[in-house]
C-alpha cells in the first residue's frame, strides 16, 4: 500500500511540475513579443504593412483564403506618427464612431487575447513624395465612414481588411496585389452566400519584389 501511495505521490508531483513549466512558459511569451515590438527599428519615411494571426473561429476562416501563409488572418496598412508605429485597419467589429475603420498603435494592434502571429512588411521604393500621399490617404479615410464589407464585393464603397489596403495603394498607383478567386463551401458559403469568392488575399504580397520581411512572430 505505502509502495502504491509513493508511486502516485510521484506521479502527481510530475504532473504538477510539467504544468507549472507550461504556464511559466506561457507567461513569459507575451512579454518577448512586447519586447521585440518595442526594440523594432522603423524608418520615420517608410509605409508598413502589419499583419495579426489569431485562433478564434474568425480568425481560422480568415485563414483558410490565404495562399501560402498558414497564421495570418488579418492586415493593416501603417506608418510612424509621434515615434510609434500607427496602424490603419477594417475591422468587423464597430468603433467608437459606429465605423470599421480603426487607427491603432501597434501595441494595441497585437492585443488580442488569442494572438499566435504578427509579421511587419515595408513597402519598397516609397520615395519621400510617395510617402507622404500614401500617409495623406490614409490620413483621409479618417474622415470617410467605412463600413466593413461583408459581401466581399469589390464594386461597392465597403471594405474589408486587405481591401481597404489594396485601395489606399492604388490611389497612388502602386499595385502590391491582385485579386484571386476561389471555391467556397461548407459554413463559409452559408456565410458569404455564395459559391465562390474574388478577394484579396492576407498574404497575397507575400513573395513579390514590393515589400520585404522585417519582423515575425509566431506562438
Amino acid at each position: 500500500m505505502k509502495t502504491k501511495n509513493n508511486i502516485f505521490f510521484k506521479f502527481l508531483i510530475t504532473i504538477m511540475g510539467i504544468l507549472l513549466i507550461i504556464v511559466v512558459f506561457s507567461f513569459y511569451k507575451r512579454p518577448s513579443l512586447d519586447f521585440r515590438i518595442k526594440n523594432l527599428k522603423l524608418e520615420t519615411q517608410a509605409i508598413y504593412l502589419i499583419q495579426r494571426g489569431t485562433t478564434g473561429k474568425l480568425g481560422n476562416l480568415a485563414k483558410d483564403f490565404n495562399l501560402k501563409n498558414k497564421y495570418a488572418s488579418h492586415l493593416g496598412i501603417g506608418f510612424i506618427k509621434d515615434g510609434e508605429l500607427n496602424i490603419y485597419h477594417i475591422y468587423v467589429k464597430k468603433n467608437a464612431h459606429k465605423n470599421n475603420l480603426f487607427i491603432e498603435t501597434i501595441e494595441d494592434f497585437t492585443k488580442p487575447e488569442d494572438l499566435n502571429y504578427v509579421s511587419v512588411w515595408k513597402l519598397n521604393n516609397i520615395n519621400t513624395e510617395k510617402f507622404e500621399s500614401i500617409k495623406n490617404t490614409l490620413i483621409s479615410s479618417e474622415k470617410e465612414n467605412i463600413i466593413f464589407d461583408f459581401d466581399f464585393d469589390e464594386n461597392n464603397e465597403k471594405y474589408y481588411c486587405s481591401e481597404f489596403v489594396v485601395r489606399a495603394l492604388r490611389k497612388n498607383d502602386i499595385q502590391i496585389m491582385q485579386d484571386h478567386k476561389k471555391k467556397v463551401v461548407g459554413f463559409a458559403s452559408q456565410m458569404l452566400r455564395k459559391d465562390s469568392l474574388i478577394y484579396f488575399p492576407v498574404d497575397g504580397f507575400e513573395g513579390s519584389d514590393k515589400t520585404t520581411k522585417i519582423f515575425e512572430w509566431i506562438k
